[in-house]
């Protein structure tokens, strides 16, 4: 009789996997839309999204005297962030994958800075992915204390806002969660940054924090750091899609 008794618990969990399944198959079958279960297991499944590290080479974007550059935070968070989404079932492209400038992609233009640019929208456009991400870092010379994430997003694309909402909220959580207080914000419309107005797919330009805040600039370069802000980004998108 114990080993008996001693059965019916699992034969129970069976029958709750099977009534599950059966439900979740009908479900499928009425709407074709993915299972429950694979959402679960990959919720960013078929969705493609476009990293941009910002910067890199001969352009190092912010920097400090203590040798820490922005292209290598960008990379750097580019890449954990990749890891992160991949797990979820995304598809990931970088716009970039080792420290280099783009510029010599096009001949678009007399500028350096401006082919780099270019060529960060081109690929963009030409992946056409459902969403992209410029990571970048900000610096404020003349104000030291600014401190904290800064999400832009294009004033004319509504899902773009959205998708900046959902990350400001994350990210200043991410700052909190570390100990270091953040001015709430809401995220910015521009209409101004380059590759929010020649982008077609919703997209935003993430400042991951101040380089010219110390209390910022000890936390992003802290790789548990830098694994804090990929996981709230992959929060946001889960929200987000």
């Amino acid at each position: 009789m114990g080993k008996n008794r001693g059965k019916v618990p699992g034969f129970r969990i069976l029958i709750l996997l099977f009534v599950f399944a059966t439900a979740a198959i009908f479900t499928f079958l009425k709407t074709n839309r993915p299972l429950p279960v694979f959402w679960f297991l990959a919720p960013l499944s078929g969705k493609t999204v476009v990293i941009d590290p910002g910067h890199g080479g001969i352009d190092g974007g912010a920097y400090h005297s203590d040798g820490t550059l922005e292209k290598h935070i960008n990379l750097s968070v580019a890449f954990r962030l990749k890891a992160v989404l991949e797990k979820n079932g995304a598809k990931v492209v970088l716009t970039r994958t080792k420290d280099e400038s783009l510029d010599y992609k096009n001949n678009k233009s007399k500028s350096r800075h401006k082919r780099d640019l270019i060529a960060r929208a081109d690929i963009i456009n030409e992946v056409n992915p459902d969403i992209y991400l410029s990571l970048h870092v900000n610096a404020e010379k003349n104000s030291p204390a600014a401190r904290g994430p800064m999400v832009f997003y294009y004033r004319s694309s509504p899902e773009s806002r959205r998708l900046a909402e959902l990350i400001q909220a994350r990210l200043e959580e991410a700052y909190k969660s570390a100990g270091q207080s953040v001015r709430q914000r809401s995220p910015y419309p521009n209409s101004t940054l380059f590759l929010l107005c020649n982008t077609t797919p919703p997209g935003v330009v993430i400042e991951l924090g101040f380089m010219t805040n110390a209390e910022d600039r000890r936390l992003l370069r802290n790789a548990d750091f830098q694994n804090k802000l990929a996981s709230a980004i992959a929060h946001a998108l889960r929200e987000y899609f």
